[in-house]
C-alpha cells in the first residue's frame, strides 16, 4: 500500500505541474492575445472574461456541492479537464474574436474549475490515506503548481516571440489532456475513489444552511476577493504596461511571471511554516499590503530592469494569497471539503469579474499606469477588509487559539 500511496502522490504532482502549465501559458498573454492580437476593445475583452466568470460562479458551486454527493469525485476532474482541452484548444485552432469569446465566455468556466477540483480530490485523498499530513501535502502540491510558473512562463514568451502566441494555448490544451490522462488512470484503482461523509443537517434546516457562513470568514472571503481582484487587474494590465509604458517585449512578460515564481516558491514553505505560528488571517491581511506596495512601486517605473528588481515583493505577496488561502477557504464549511474547495473558485472568479471589470474601465483609454495605481489602492481595500473582519484573530498563534 506504502508503494501505491507513492505512486499517487507521484502522478498528483505530475497533475498540478500540468495544472500550472494551463494557468502559467496562457494567463500572461491573454490580454495581449484578447486586445493586441484579436482587435477587441479593453472593454469586449472584459465584457468576455466577466461574462465568463459570472457563469462559473455557479458552475463551481455546483460542482463543490455535487463533489460532496457522488461516489467518485475523480469524474468531475476528468470532466472539467476534457472541458479545458476543448477551450484553448478551440482558441488554437480558431485564433477569431468569435473563437476566443466562446472559449472564455461559454467554456472555460468548466475548465476553470478544474483547479479547485483537483485541490479538494487531493485534500480528501490525503484525510482518508494519511490525515496527520493532509495540510502538509496540499501546500507541497501548490508548490509544484508554482514551480511551473517558474519554468513556463518564459520558455511561453519565447514561443510566442519566435512562432505564434497562439502556441501558448496549444501547450495549454495538451496540458489540459495530461490531467485527464492522470485521473483517467486513477479512475482504473479503486483504492483511489476517496471520498468523506458529509455532516447530516439538522433536523427541519433548509438545505441552504450547507452554505452558512460565520461573519469572520465572510469578511475573509470577501477581501480574498478584493485582493485577488488586485492581483487579477495587475495581471491583465502589467503584460500591456510592459511593452506599451516600459519598452518591453513578449519575452520580458515571460521573464516577468518566470522571475516572481522563482521568489513565490521557496516563500511558499516559508508560509507554511508560519501557518504553524502566525493565524492565516495575518498572513493574508499581510499579504495584501506586500501586494499594494509592490503594485504601487511598479506603477512609478521606466524600464523593465526596475521591474525586475521588485519581484520578490510579488513573489511574496502571491506566495500567500495563492497558498495560504487554499487551507484557510478549506476550513470555511466544516465538514464539507469539496463545498469549501468551491469558495476557492468562486473566490477566484468573483476576483476575475472584479479585475476584468476594473480592467475595461482603467485600460479603455491605454493609461495602464493609472491602472497600476488603482489596483494598488484595491489590495490595501482588501487587506483592511481582512483586518478589520477578524480583529480577534490577528496575530493570534494557534496554540493559544486551541
Amino acid at each position: 500500500m506504502g508503494v501505491a500511496r507513492l505512486k499517487v502522490t507521484a502522478l498528483l504532482g505530475m497533475n498540478m505541474f500540468f495544472s500550472g502549465v494551463t494557468y502559467a501559458a496562457t494567463i500572461p498573454s491573454a490580454s495581449l492575445v484578447g486586445v493586441d492580437i484579436l482587435g477587441l476593445t479593453p472593454a469586449w475583452f472584459a465584457t468576455i472574461m466577466a461574462a465568463g466568470s459570472i457563469l462559473g460562479t455557479f458552475v463551481s458551486l455546483g460542482l463543490g456541492y455535487l463533489s460532496d454527493k457522488l461516489r467518485d469525485r475523480r469524474l468531475l476532474v476528468l470532466i472539467t479537464a476534457l472541458a479545458g482541452i476543448f477551450a484553448h484548444g478551440l482558441i488554437y485552432l480558431w485564433p477569431t474574436q468569435a473563437g476566443f469569446t466562446i472559449a472564455m465566455a461559454g467554456i472555460m468556466p468548466l475548465a476553470g474549475a478544474c483547479y479547485g477540483q483537483c485541490f479538494g480530490y487531493v485534500r480528501v485523498y490525503y484525510l482518508t490515506h494519511q490525515p496527520q499530513r493532509a495540510d502538509f501535502m496540499v501546500t507541497a502540491l501548490r508548490t509544484v503548481f508554482t514551480l511551473a510558473w517558474i519554468v513556463v512562463p518564459p520558455v511561453a514568451g519565447w514561443l510566442a516571440a519566435t512562432f505564434s502566441i497562439f502556441d501558448v494555448f496549444l501547450a495549454s490544451s495538451l496540458s489540459y489532456a495530461g490531467i485527464a490522462a492522470i485521473f483517467a488512470l486513477l479512475i482504473r484503482d479503486r483504492a483511489t475513489a476517496v471520498q468523506m461523509p458529509a455532516p447530516v443537517r439538522a433536523e427541519g434546516a433548509s438545505w441552504l444552511s450547507v452554505f452558512a457562513l460565520q461573519p469572520g470568514i465572510l469578511a475573509g472571503l470577501a477581501g480574498l476577493v478584493v485582493m485577488t481582484g488586485a492581483m487579477r487587474l495587475l495581471t491583465l494590465t502589467i503584460a500591456l504596461f510592459i511593452v506599451t509604458d516600459l519598452g518591453g517585449s513578449l519575452t520580458d512578460v515571460g521573464l516577468y511571471a518566470g522571475i516572481t515564481a522563482a521568489t513565490e516558491a521557496p516563500l511558499m514553505l516559508l508560509l507554511a511554516y508560519l501557518t504553524t505560528r502566525v493565524s492565516k488571517e495575518t498572513l493574508l491581511a499581510g499579504a495584501g499590503l506586500v501586494m499594494a506596495l509592490f503594485i504601487g512601486l511598479a506603477s512609478m517605473l521606466s524600464n523593465v530592469a526596475e521591474l525586475f528588481w521588485l519581484l520578490a515583493l510579488n513573489g511574496l505577496g502571491t506566495a500567500a494569497l495563492m497558498s495560504v488561502n487554499i487551507a484557510y477557504v478549506q476550513d470555511a464549511i466544516k465538514g464539507r471539503v469539496g463545498l469549501s474547495t468551491s469558495l476557492m473558485d468562486v473566490v477566484a472568479i468573483a476576483a476575475n469579474l472584479l479585475g476584468a471589470a476594473a480592467f475595461g474601465v482603467l485600460a479603455a483609454g491605454g493609461d495602464y499606469r493609472f491602472a497600476l495605481m488603482v489596483a494598488a489602492g484595491i489590495s490595501v481595500l482588501g487587506a483592511a477588509i481582512m483586518a478589520l473582519g477578524n480583529v480577534s484573530r490577528l496575530g493570534v498563534l494557534k496554540k493559544a487559539a486551541a
